[in-house]
């Protein structure tokens, strides 16, 4: 029986290497599967209304920096007037004219308009940028809150597991004799609790990857890994150059007020064909008009005080981003420090709490312990493992949380 073991051994051996590479082909292929976090990212922002707002202000922008190329203030205007006696003296006095007129800007107007419109370009491309960074940090969050949800029901799912079988070994010695039958309805009522805490760990998980979905439109990966850390590199201040870029729009804004104190100047050309009487000979002339406004500093007021208040808002705005990105980046590396320090007691905890376990459970066979405290090292435990995972997840919300700080884009 032993020669004909053998072969059978060694076939299975052969065949062990075979599989496990076929697991990891499995493992790979799926984790190629999921989106990535630039993905994700990408989707969040094709479904927000903020930057769906963003790109046409951005075309908006575009146009007036195209309007601002011309030194036209407005629409040209075409006039045709004619004038005769036909219905007073009659005889025969015929005038024509024909006209062209468009407001034009002074060189001084329309290089503070250009300016205004590139500034105006500036500061949307700017905000195109923080609102993707913005975004990418909801992304982010809302990422690893679905993975924490996830990691919770599958340590809960696990407890069951563990005390199931519990009970089922407490209920086979109460059918021998070993244990009261109070010790089955104990171990009955954990098995209770736990599948009540299953079904709301699976709500929650459910609720968080629902709102996953709706934000980016893909589902959450099963197990995210943690971003790669660049906090070697130079902080890239996206909040900081959108509020710069509106404070420069609004310093733009107060240039072109101040240069415009009125109405733009209105310049005509003419031609005019009349004749005095029925045998005159007509005569053609050619007019050229210009309309300037008079327009005092008073008038202007409104306009220069409206600029002035948004060039004041922007630049406190300004002042208030970078202070705010200074203290991100300060907590971002402090949470960094404390869930590596916070992971590394965790796991020495689990790892105590699960040996105490374990002889607890040695001891419980021998009939040297009771069944409540067992539960009671196994509820411990419990909580050990998932203070294990949920700090695995507050290391990896600490490595979004930094490159966010950082202002790094996936």
């Amino acid at each position: 029986m032993h020669v004909f073991r053998l072969p059978c051994v060694l076939a299975a051996l052969a065949i062990l290497p075979a599989l496990a590479s076929a697991q990891v082909s499995a493992s790979a292929i799926a984790a190629a599967q999921e989106p990535t976090l630039a993905a994700l990212v990408d989707g969040a922002v094709r479904r927000s209304p903020l930057a769906r707002t963003l790109d046409g202000r951005l075309d908006e922008s575009q146009a007036a920096r195209d309007l601002s190329a011309s030194w036209l203030a407005g629409a040209p205007i075409l006039g045709l007037a004619r004038r005769s006696d036909s219905w007073t003296d009659q005889r025969g006095r015929r005038e024509s004219e024909l006209s062209v007129s468009a407001p034009v800007w002074l060189p001084r107007q329309q290089a503070t308009r250009a300016a205004l419109a590139d500034a105006g370009t500036g500061e949307v491309v700017a905000h195109i940028a923080w609102a993707r960074l913005e975004i990418a940090g909801q992304v982010r969050r809302l990422l690893w809150e679905t993975a924490a949800a996830r990691e919770v029901q599958a340590e809960q799912e696990d407890h069951l597991h563990h005390l199931e079988q519990l009970a089922a070994d407490v209920q086979r010695r109460v059918a021998a004799g070993d244990l009261a039958r109070t010790d089955a309805l104990l171990a009955q009522q954990e098995v209770l609790a736990a599948r009540s805490d299953v079904a709301a760990a699976k709500l929650r998980s459910a609720d968080t990857q629902a709102r996953f979905r709706l934000l980016t439109g893909l589902a959450a990966p099963a197990n995210p890994a943690p971003e790669p850390l660049v906090d070697d590199a130079v902080p890239a201040p996206v909040r900081q150059l959108a509020a710069q870029a509106t404070e420069q729009r609004a310093r733009a804004a107060v240039a072109a007020a101040s240069a415009q104190p009125g109405a733009a100047p209105t310049v005509a050309l003419s031609v005019r064909q009349e004749r005095d009487g029925a045998l005159a000979a007509h005569d053609r002339s050619i007019g050229f008009a210009l309309s300037i406004p008079l327009a005092g500093t008073l008038r202007n007021r409104p306009a220069e005080a409206a600029a002035s208040t948004q060039l004041a808002a922007a630049s406190a705005e300004l002042a208030q981003a970078q202070d705010q990105a200074a203290q991100a980046l300060t907590l971002a590396r402090e949470q960094l420090t404390q869930a590596r320090l916070s992971l590394d007691d965790a796991e020495q905890r689990a790892a105590a709490m699960l040996e105490h376990t374990r002889l607890i459970g040695i001891a419980f066979h021998a009939g040297e312990r009771g069944l409540a405290e067992l539960l009671r090292s196994h509820v411990v435990t419990h909580a050990a493992q998932v203070a294990v995972r949920q700090q695995r997840i507050a290391v990896g919300q600490a490595h979004a949380s930094l490159n966010q700080a950082l202002g790094v884009l996936p």
